[in-house]
């Protein structure tokens, strides 16, 4: 089993997965507009900041073995851009007020979470990359 291309391949999974579970209330409520646009906006850059960290991390996951930049220097980004997007995730989740949106959608209470235990193991995929790279 080649370690590296699974991690790989394991970190852009979980870095997509984060992006679409994010996306999930905006498709799916309805009626709560100005509730939602707060729900999205809590904590210091909001889910869509985290969604943008979390596409970061998949290209360059995607992109460490393609030889366009140095592996090493592009190792050490992913492993910080993979630390960063779940500390973000945490951040927000515990920024989030509780609104009468969550009363009609109870699964919202769950969402934050699910986002947390998604892009949660990033920082450790990175790191099993950048050390079979590098090692």
């Amino acid at each position: 089993m080649n370690v590296r291309a699974r991690s790989r391949q394991a970190g852009i999974v979980a870095s997509v997965a984060g992006v679409l579970l994010l996306l999930a209330p905006y498709a799916i409520v309805s009626g709560f507009e100005t509730q939602i646009a707060g729900y999205y906006a809590a904590g210091p850059v909001g889910a869509w900041g985290i969604a943008l960290f979390a596409l970061l991390t998949a290209v360059v996951f995607a992109s460490v073995e393609r030889g366009n930049v140095d592996p090493a220097t592009l190792a050490g980004v992913l492993v910080v851009l993979a630390a960063v997007t779940p500390l973000l995730a945490i951040l927000w989740y515990l920024s989030i007020d509780p609104t009468r949106m969550f009363a009609e959608y109870g699964w919202l209470e769950w969402h934050a979470p699910a986002v947390i235990a998604v892009v949660l193991p990033l920082p450790a995929l990175a790191g099993i990359h950048a050390r079979e790279l590098l090692g």
